[in-house]
């Protein structure tokens, strides 16, 4: 039978006075060896520990029980009639061993059962569990397989809350003639325990509004990973600097378990100071403060204010939590800001009622806006516009990494409305949406594409706020344009914003130098128009990237299309990958 030849690399030598050479090997010749075997080989000759310094008497003892120590490590891959053939050699400088092993015919399954008595039996989740475990009729044996199907037993039984599994027949029977195995186990799961007194250490909130935070209800079957959960949501509420679950399983009443939750309150106001550049807005400094709960029913104060060259805002939410925080809130907030840009001025102070829910892994806000704005777009008349504005968002993102993805994408569609019957200067119906996706090609570079849309309908655009205006320009939008200088023209040439809006990206980013520093490439397109004419401006150039310990630095170098006014404009940004 002719061999392949498979070398562990590991050395047994004998000394005869002579110095210990570093070529010694034992090498095994194994045909057809599945992946793992040979390595365990190794792991199991006695001769692989042995340098070439060893006694004579030593080294060749061990080679006459190598049978006898590569056996098991055969046994564990269902080979139960291989056959040994080996030889001890020595040159003038140390001994070698050779070892080749005809494997024979593998050992398959020819039955699997597991019983289950118990409530676990009736568990849906174990049928699942049974279908995915190895070892299937036919299946060759191995029989770290057959551990694994007890460890992961165990492992669903702890999980579920079966807390008395106990295995009453655990049995691999293996026919060597026949060249088959058959799997018999057996466990008696006892019943599935349920969540007992759940205790909370916890002075600060209502313990209510806690219960409604934890999700964990009394009663409920017990789930190790619902436990697993109950420590993440309440770590991750921000009500709590210190959170520690302990269960009680020792102190299990029947087939009830209590939990005891000690939770440390965290500080209830926070400060978050902040400067930051962009080309778009330039200079910018930001101030947060949050009081992380107002009263004990954990309502919440926000407050932000930024100050740039080009846009500042000062805004405060005050945030109710729902029946369940997690999923839903509502809040009251009211805003004040100013936008001054190359080609409009703008004022605006705004009420908000907005009602935020997950579902599923998209959130929706519904919302009631009422907005008062005073601005002048170019050479325009100023526009004094009050607008009552109920509306409807979605918005879902999906990353592996938010601050370094690598693959995942965000979607936002937002749609809102306005009449001048309720309490409007103008009627009109506006409609946004904006998506984007990162790609990446195993550790090479990675494609990020992005696309927005948007259109209005209603009265004449002089009616509307420059805020509600279409524009487009910028380091998200048309780069190598300035920030809000593309759009339909008014009489004097300069943009007066459009009831349509559509932008494209594709950019693609290539590590230079370890995983902090990329080069970029990068093509957009777009413009605001009206419905009478469309013409799209581009943008082109390159660009550097740095993942810094605060977050991505981007610096781009674009040229437009139209180098009427720019040939080529700089962009600076930080911030998250979508």
């Amino acid at each position: 039978m002719k061999l392949l030849r498979t070398t562990t690399g590991l050395s047994v030598c004998l000394m005869l006075g002579l110095a210990a050479p570093a070529s010694a090997e034992v090498r095994f010749d194994v045909a057809d060896a599945p992946s793992g075997l040979v390595d365990n080989l190794r792991a199991r000759s006695g001769l692989a520990s042995e340098e070439c310094d060893a006694p004579a008497w030593k080294v060749q003892r061990l080679f006459r029980r190598n049978d006898d120590d590569l056996q098991p490590a055969l046994r564990a891959f269902g080979y139960y009639a291989a056959k040994i053939d080996k030889r001890l050699r020595s040159d003038d400088k140390c001994w070698h061993a050779d070892i080749g092993i005809a494997l024979g015919v593998r050992t398959t399954i020819a039955s699997r059962r597991i019983d289950i008595n118990g409530d676990m039996a009736n568990d849906p989740e174990f049928a699942k569990l049974r279908e995915k475990l190895p070892l299937a009729e036919g299946a060759p044996l191995n029989h770290a397989d057959y551990e694994a199907i007890k460890d992961r037993l165990r492992q669903f039984a702890a999980e579920r809350g079966y807390i008395d599994f106990t295995f009453t027949q655990r049995e691999l029977r293996v026919d060597p003639a026949r060249a088959q195995a058959d799997i018999v186990l057996a466990a008696d799961s006892g019943p599935r325990y349920r969540i007992g007194e759940v205790s909370f250490t916890e002075p600060h909130l209502d313990e209510d509004f806690v219960r409604r935070l934890a999700g964990l209800r009394e009663g409920e079957p017990y789930d190790a990973r619902s436990v697993t959960a109950l420590d993440r949501k309440l770590s991750d509420s921000g009500y709590f600097q210190r959170v520690e679950v302990r269960p009680r399983r020792d102190e299990a009443d029947g087939d009830v378990i209590p939990i005891d939750v000690a939770l440390d309150p965290a500080k209830r106001q926070a400060w978050r100071f902040g400067v930051g550049y962009a080309t778009d807005t330039g200079l910018r400094a930001s101030v947060d403060f949050q009081n992380r709960y107002v009263n004990r029913r954990g309502h919440r104060f926000e407050s932000a204010l930024s100050l740039s060259p080009v846009l500042s805002s000062l805004g405060a939410d005050y945030v109710i939590p729902g029946d369940d925080p997690h999923l839903e809130s509502y809040s009251l907030g009211a805003a004040l800001r100013h936008e001054e840009t190359e080609t409009s001025e703008s004022d605006s102070a705004s009420l908000i009622f907005r009602n935020t829910r997950k579902v599923g892994r998209w959130t929706q806000n519904r919302f009631i806006e009422l907005l008062h704005e005073r601005s002048t777009v170019g050479e325009e008349d100023e526009t004094v516009a009050t607008l009552l504005m109920p509306g409807i968002g979605w918005d879902r993102l999906v990353a592996d990494n938010v601050l370094r993805t690598r693959r995942g994408y965000r979607v936002n569609l937002e749609f809102r409305v306005a009449h001048d019957a309720v309490l409007s200067t103008a009627t009109l119906f506006r409609a946004d949406l904006n998506a984007k996706g990162i790609y990446r090609f195993g550790d090479a570079g990675r494609v990020t594409a992005r696309a927005g849309v948007g259109t209005m309908i209603g009265d004449s655009l002089d009616d509307v706020p420059a805020s509600l205006r279409f524009f487009a320009g910028g380091d998200n939008s048309v780069r190598g344009y300035e920030y809000e200088s593309l759009g339909p023209l008014d009489d004097d040439g300069e943009p007066r914003g459009g009831r349509h809006l559509l932008t494209t990206s594709v950019e693609y980013e290539h590590p230079v130098f370890g995983e902090d520093w990329w080069a970029a490439a990068f093509v957009d397109a777009g413009n605001a128009f009206d419905t009478d004419s469309i013409t799209l401006r581009a943008g082109y150039g390159v660009g550097v990237r740095w993942y810094s310990p605060v977050g991505r630095l981007r610096l781009d170098i674009a040229i437009p299309d139209d180098t009427s006014e720019d040939e080529w404009r700089l962009h600076f940004g930080l911030g998250a990958d979508l």
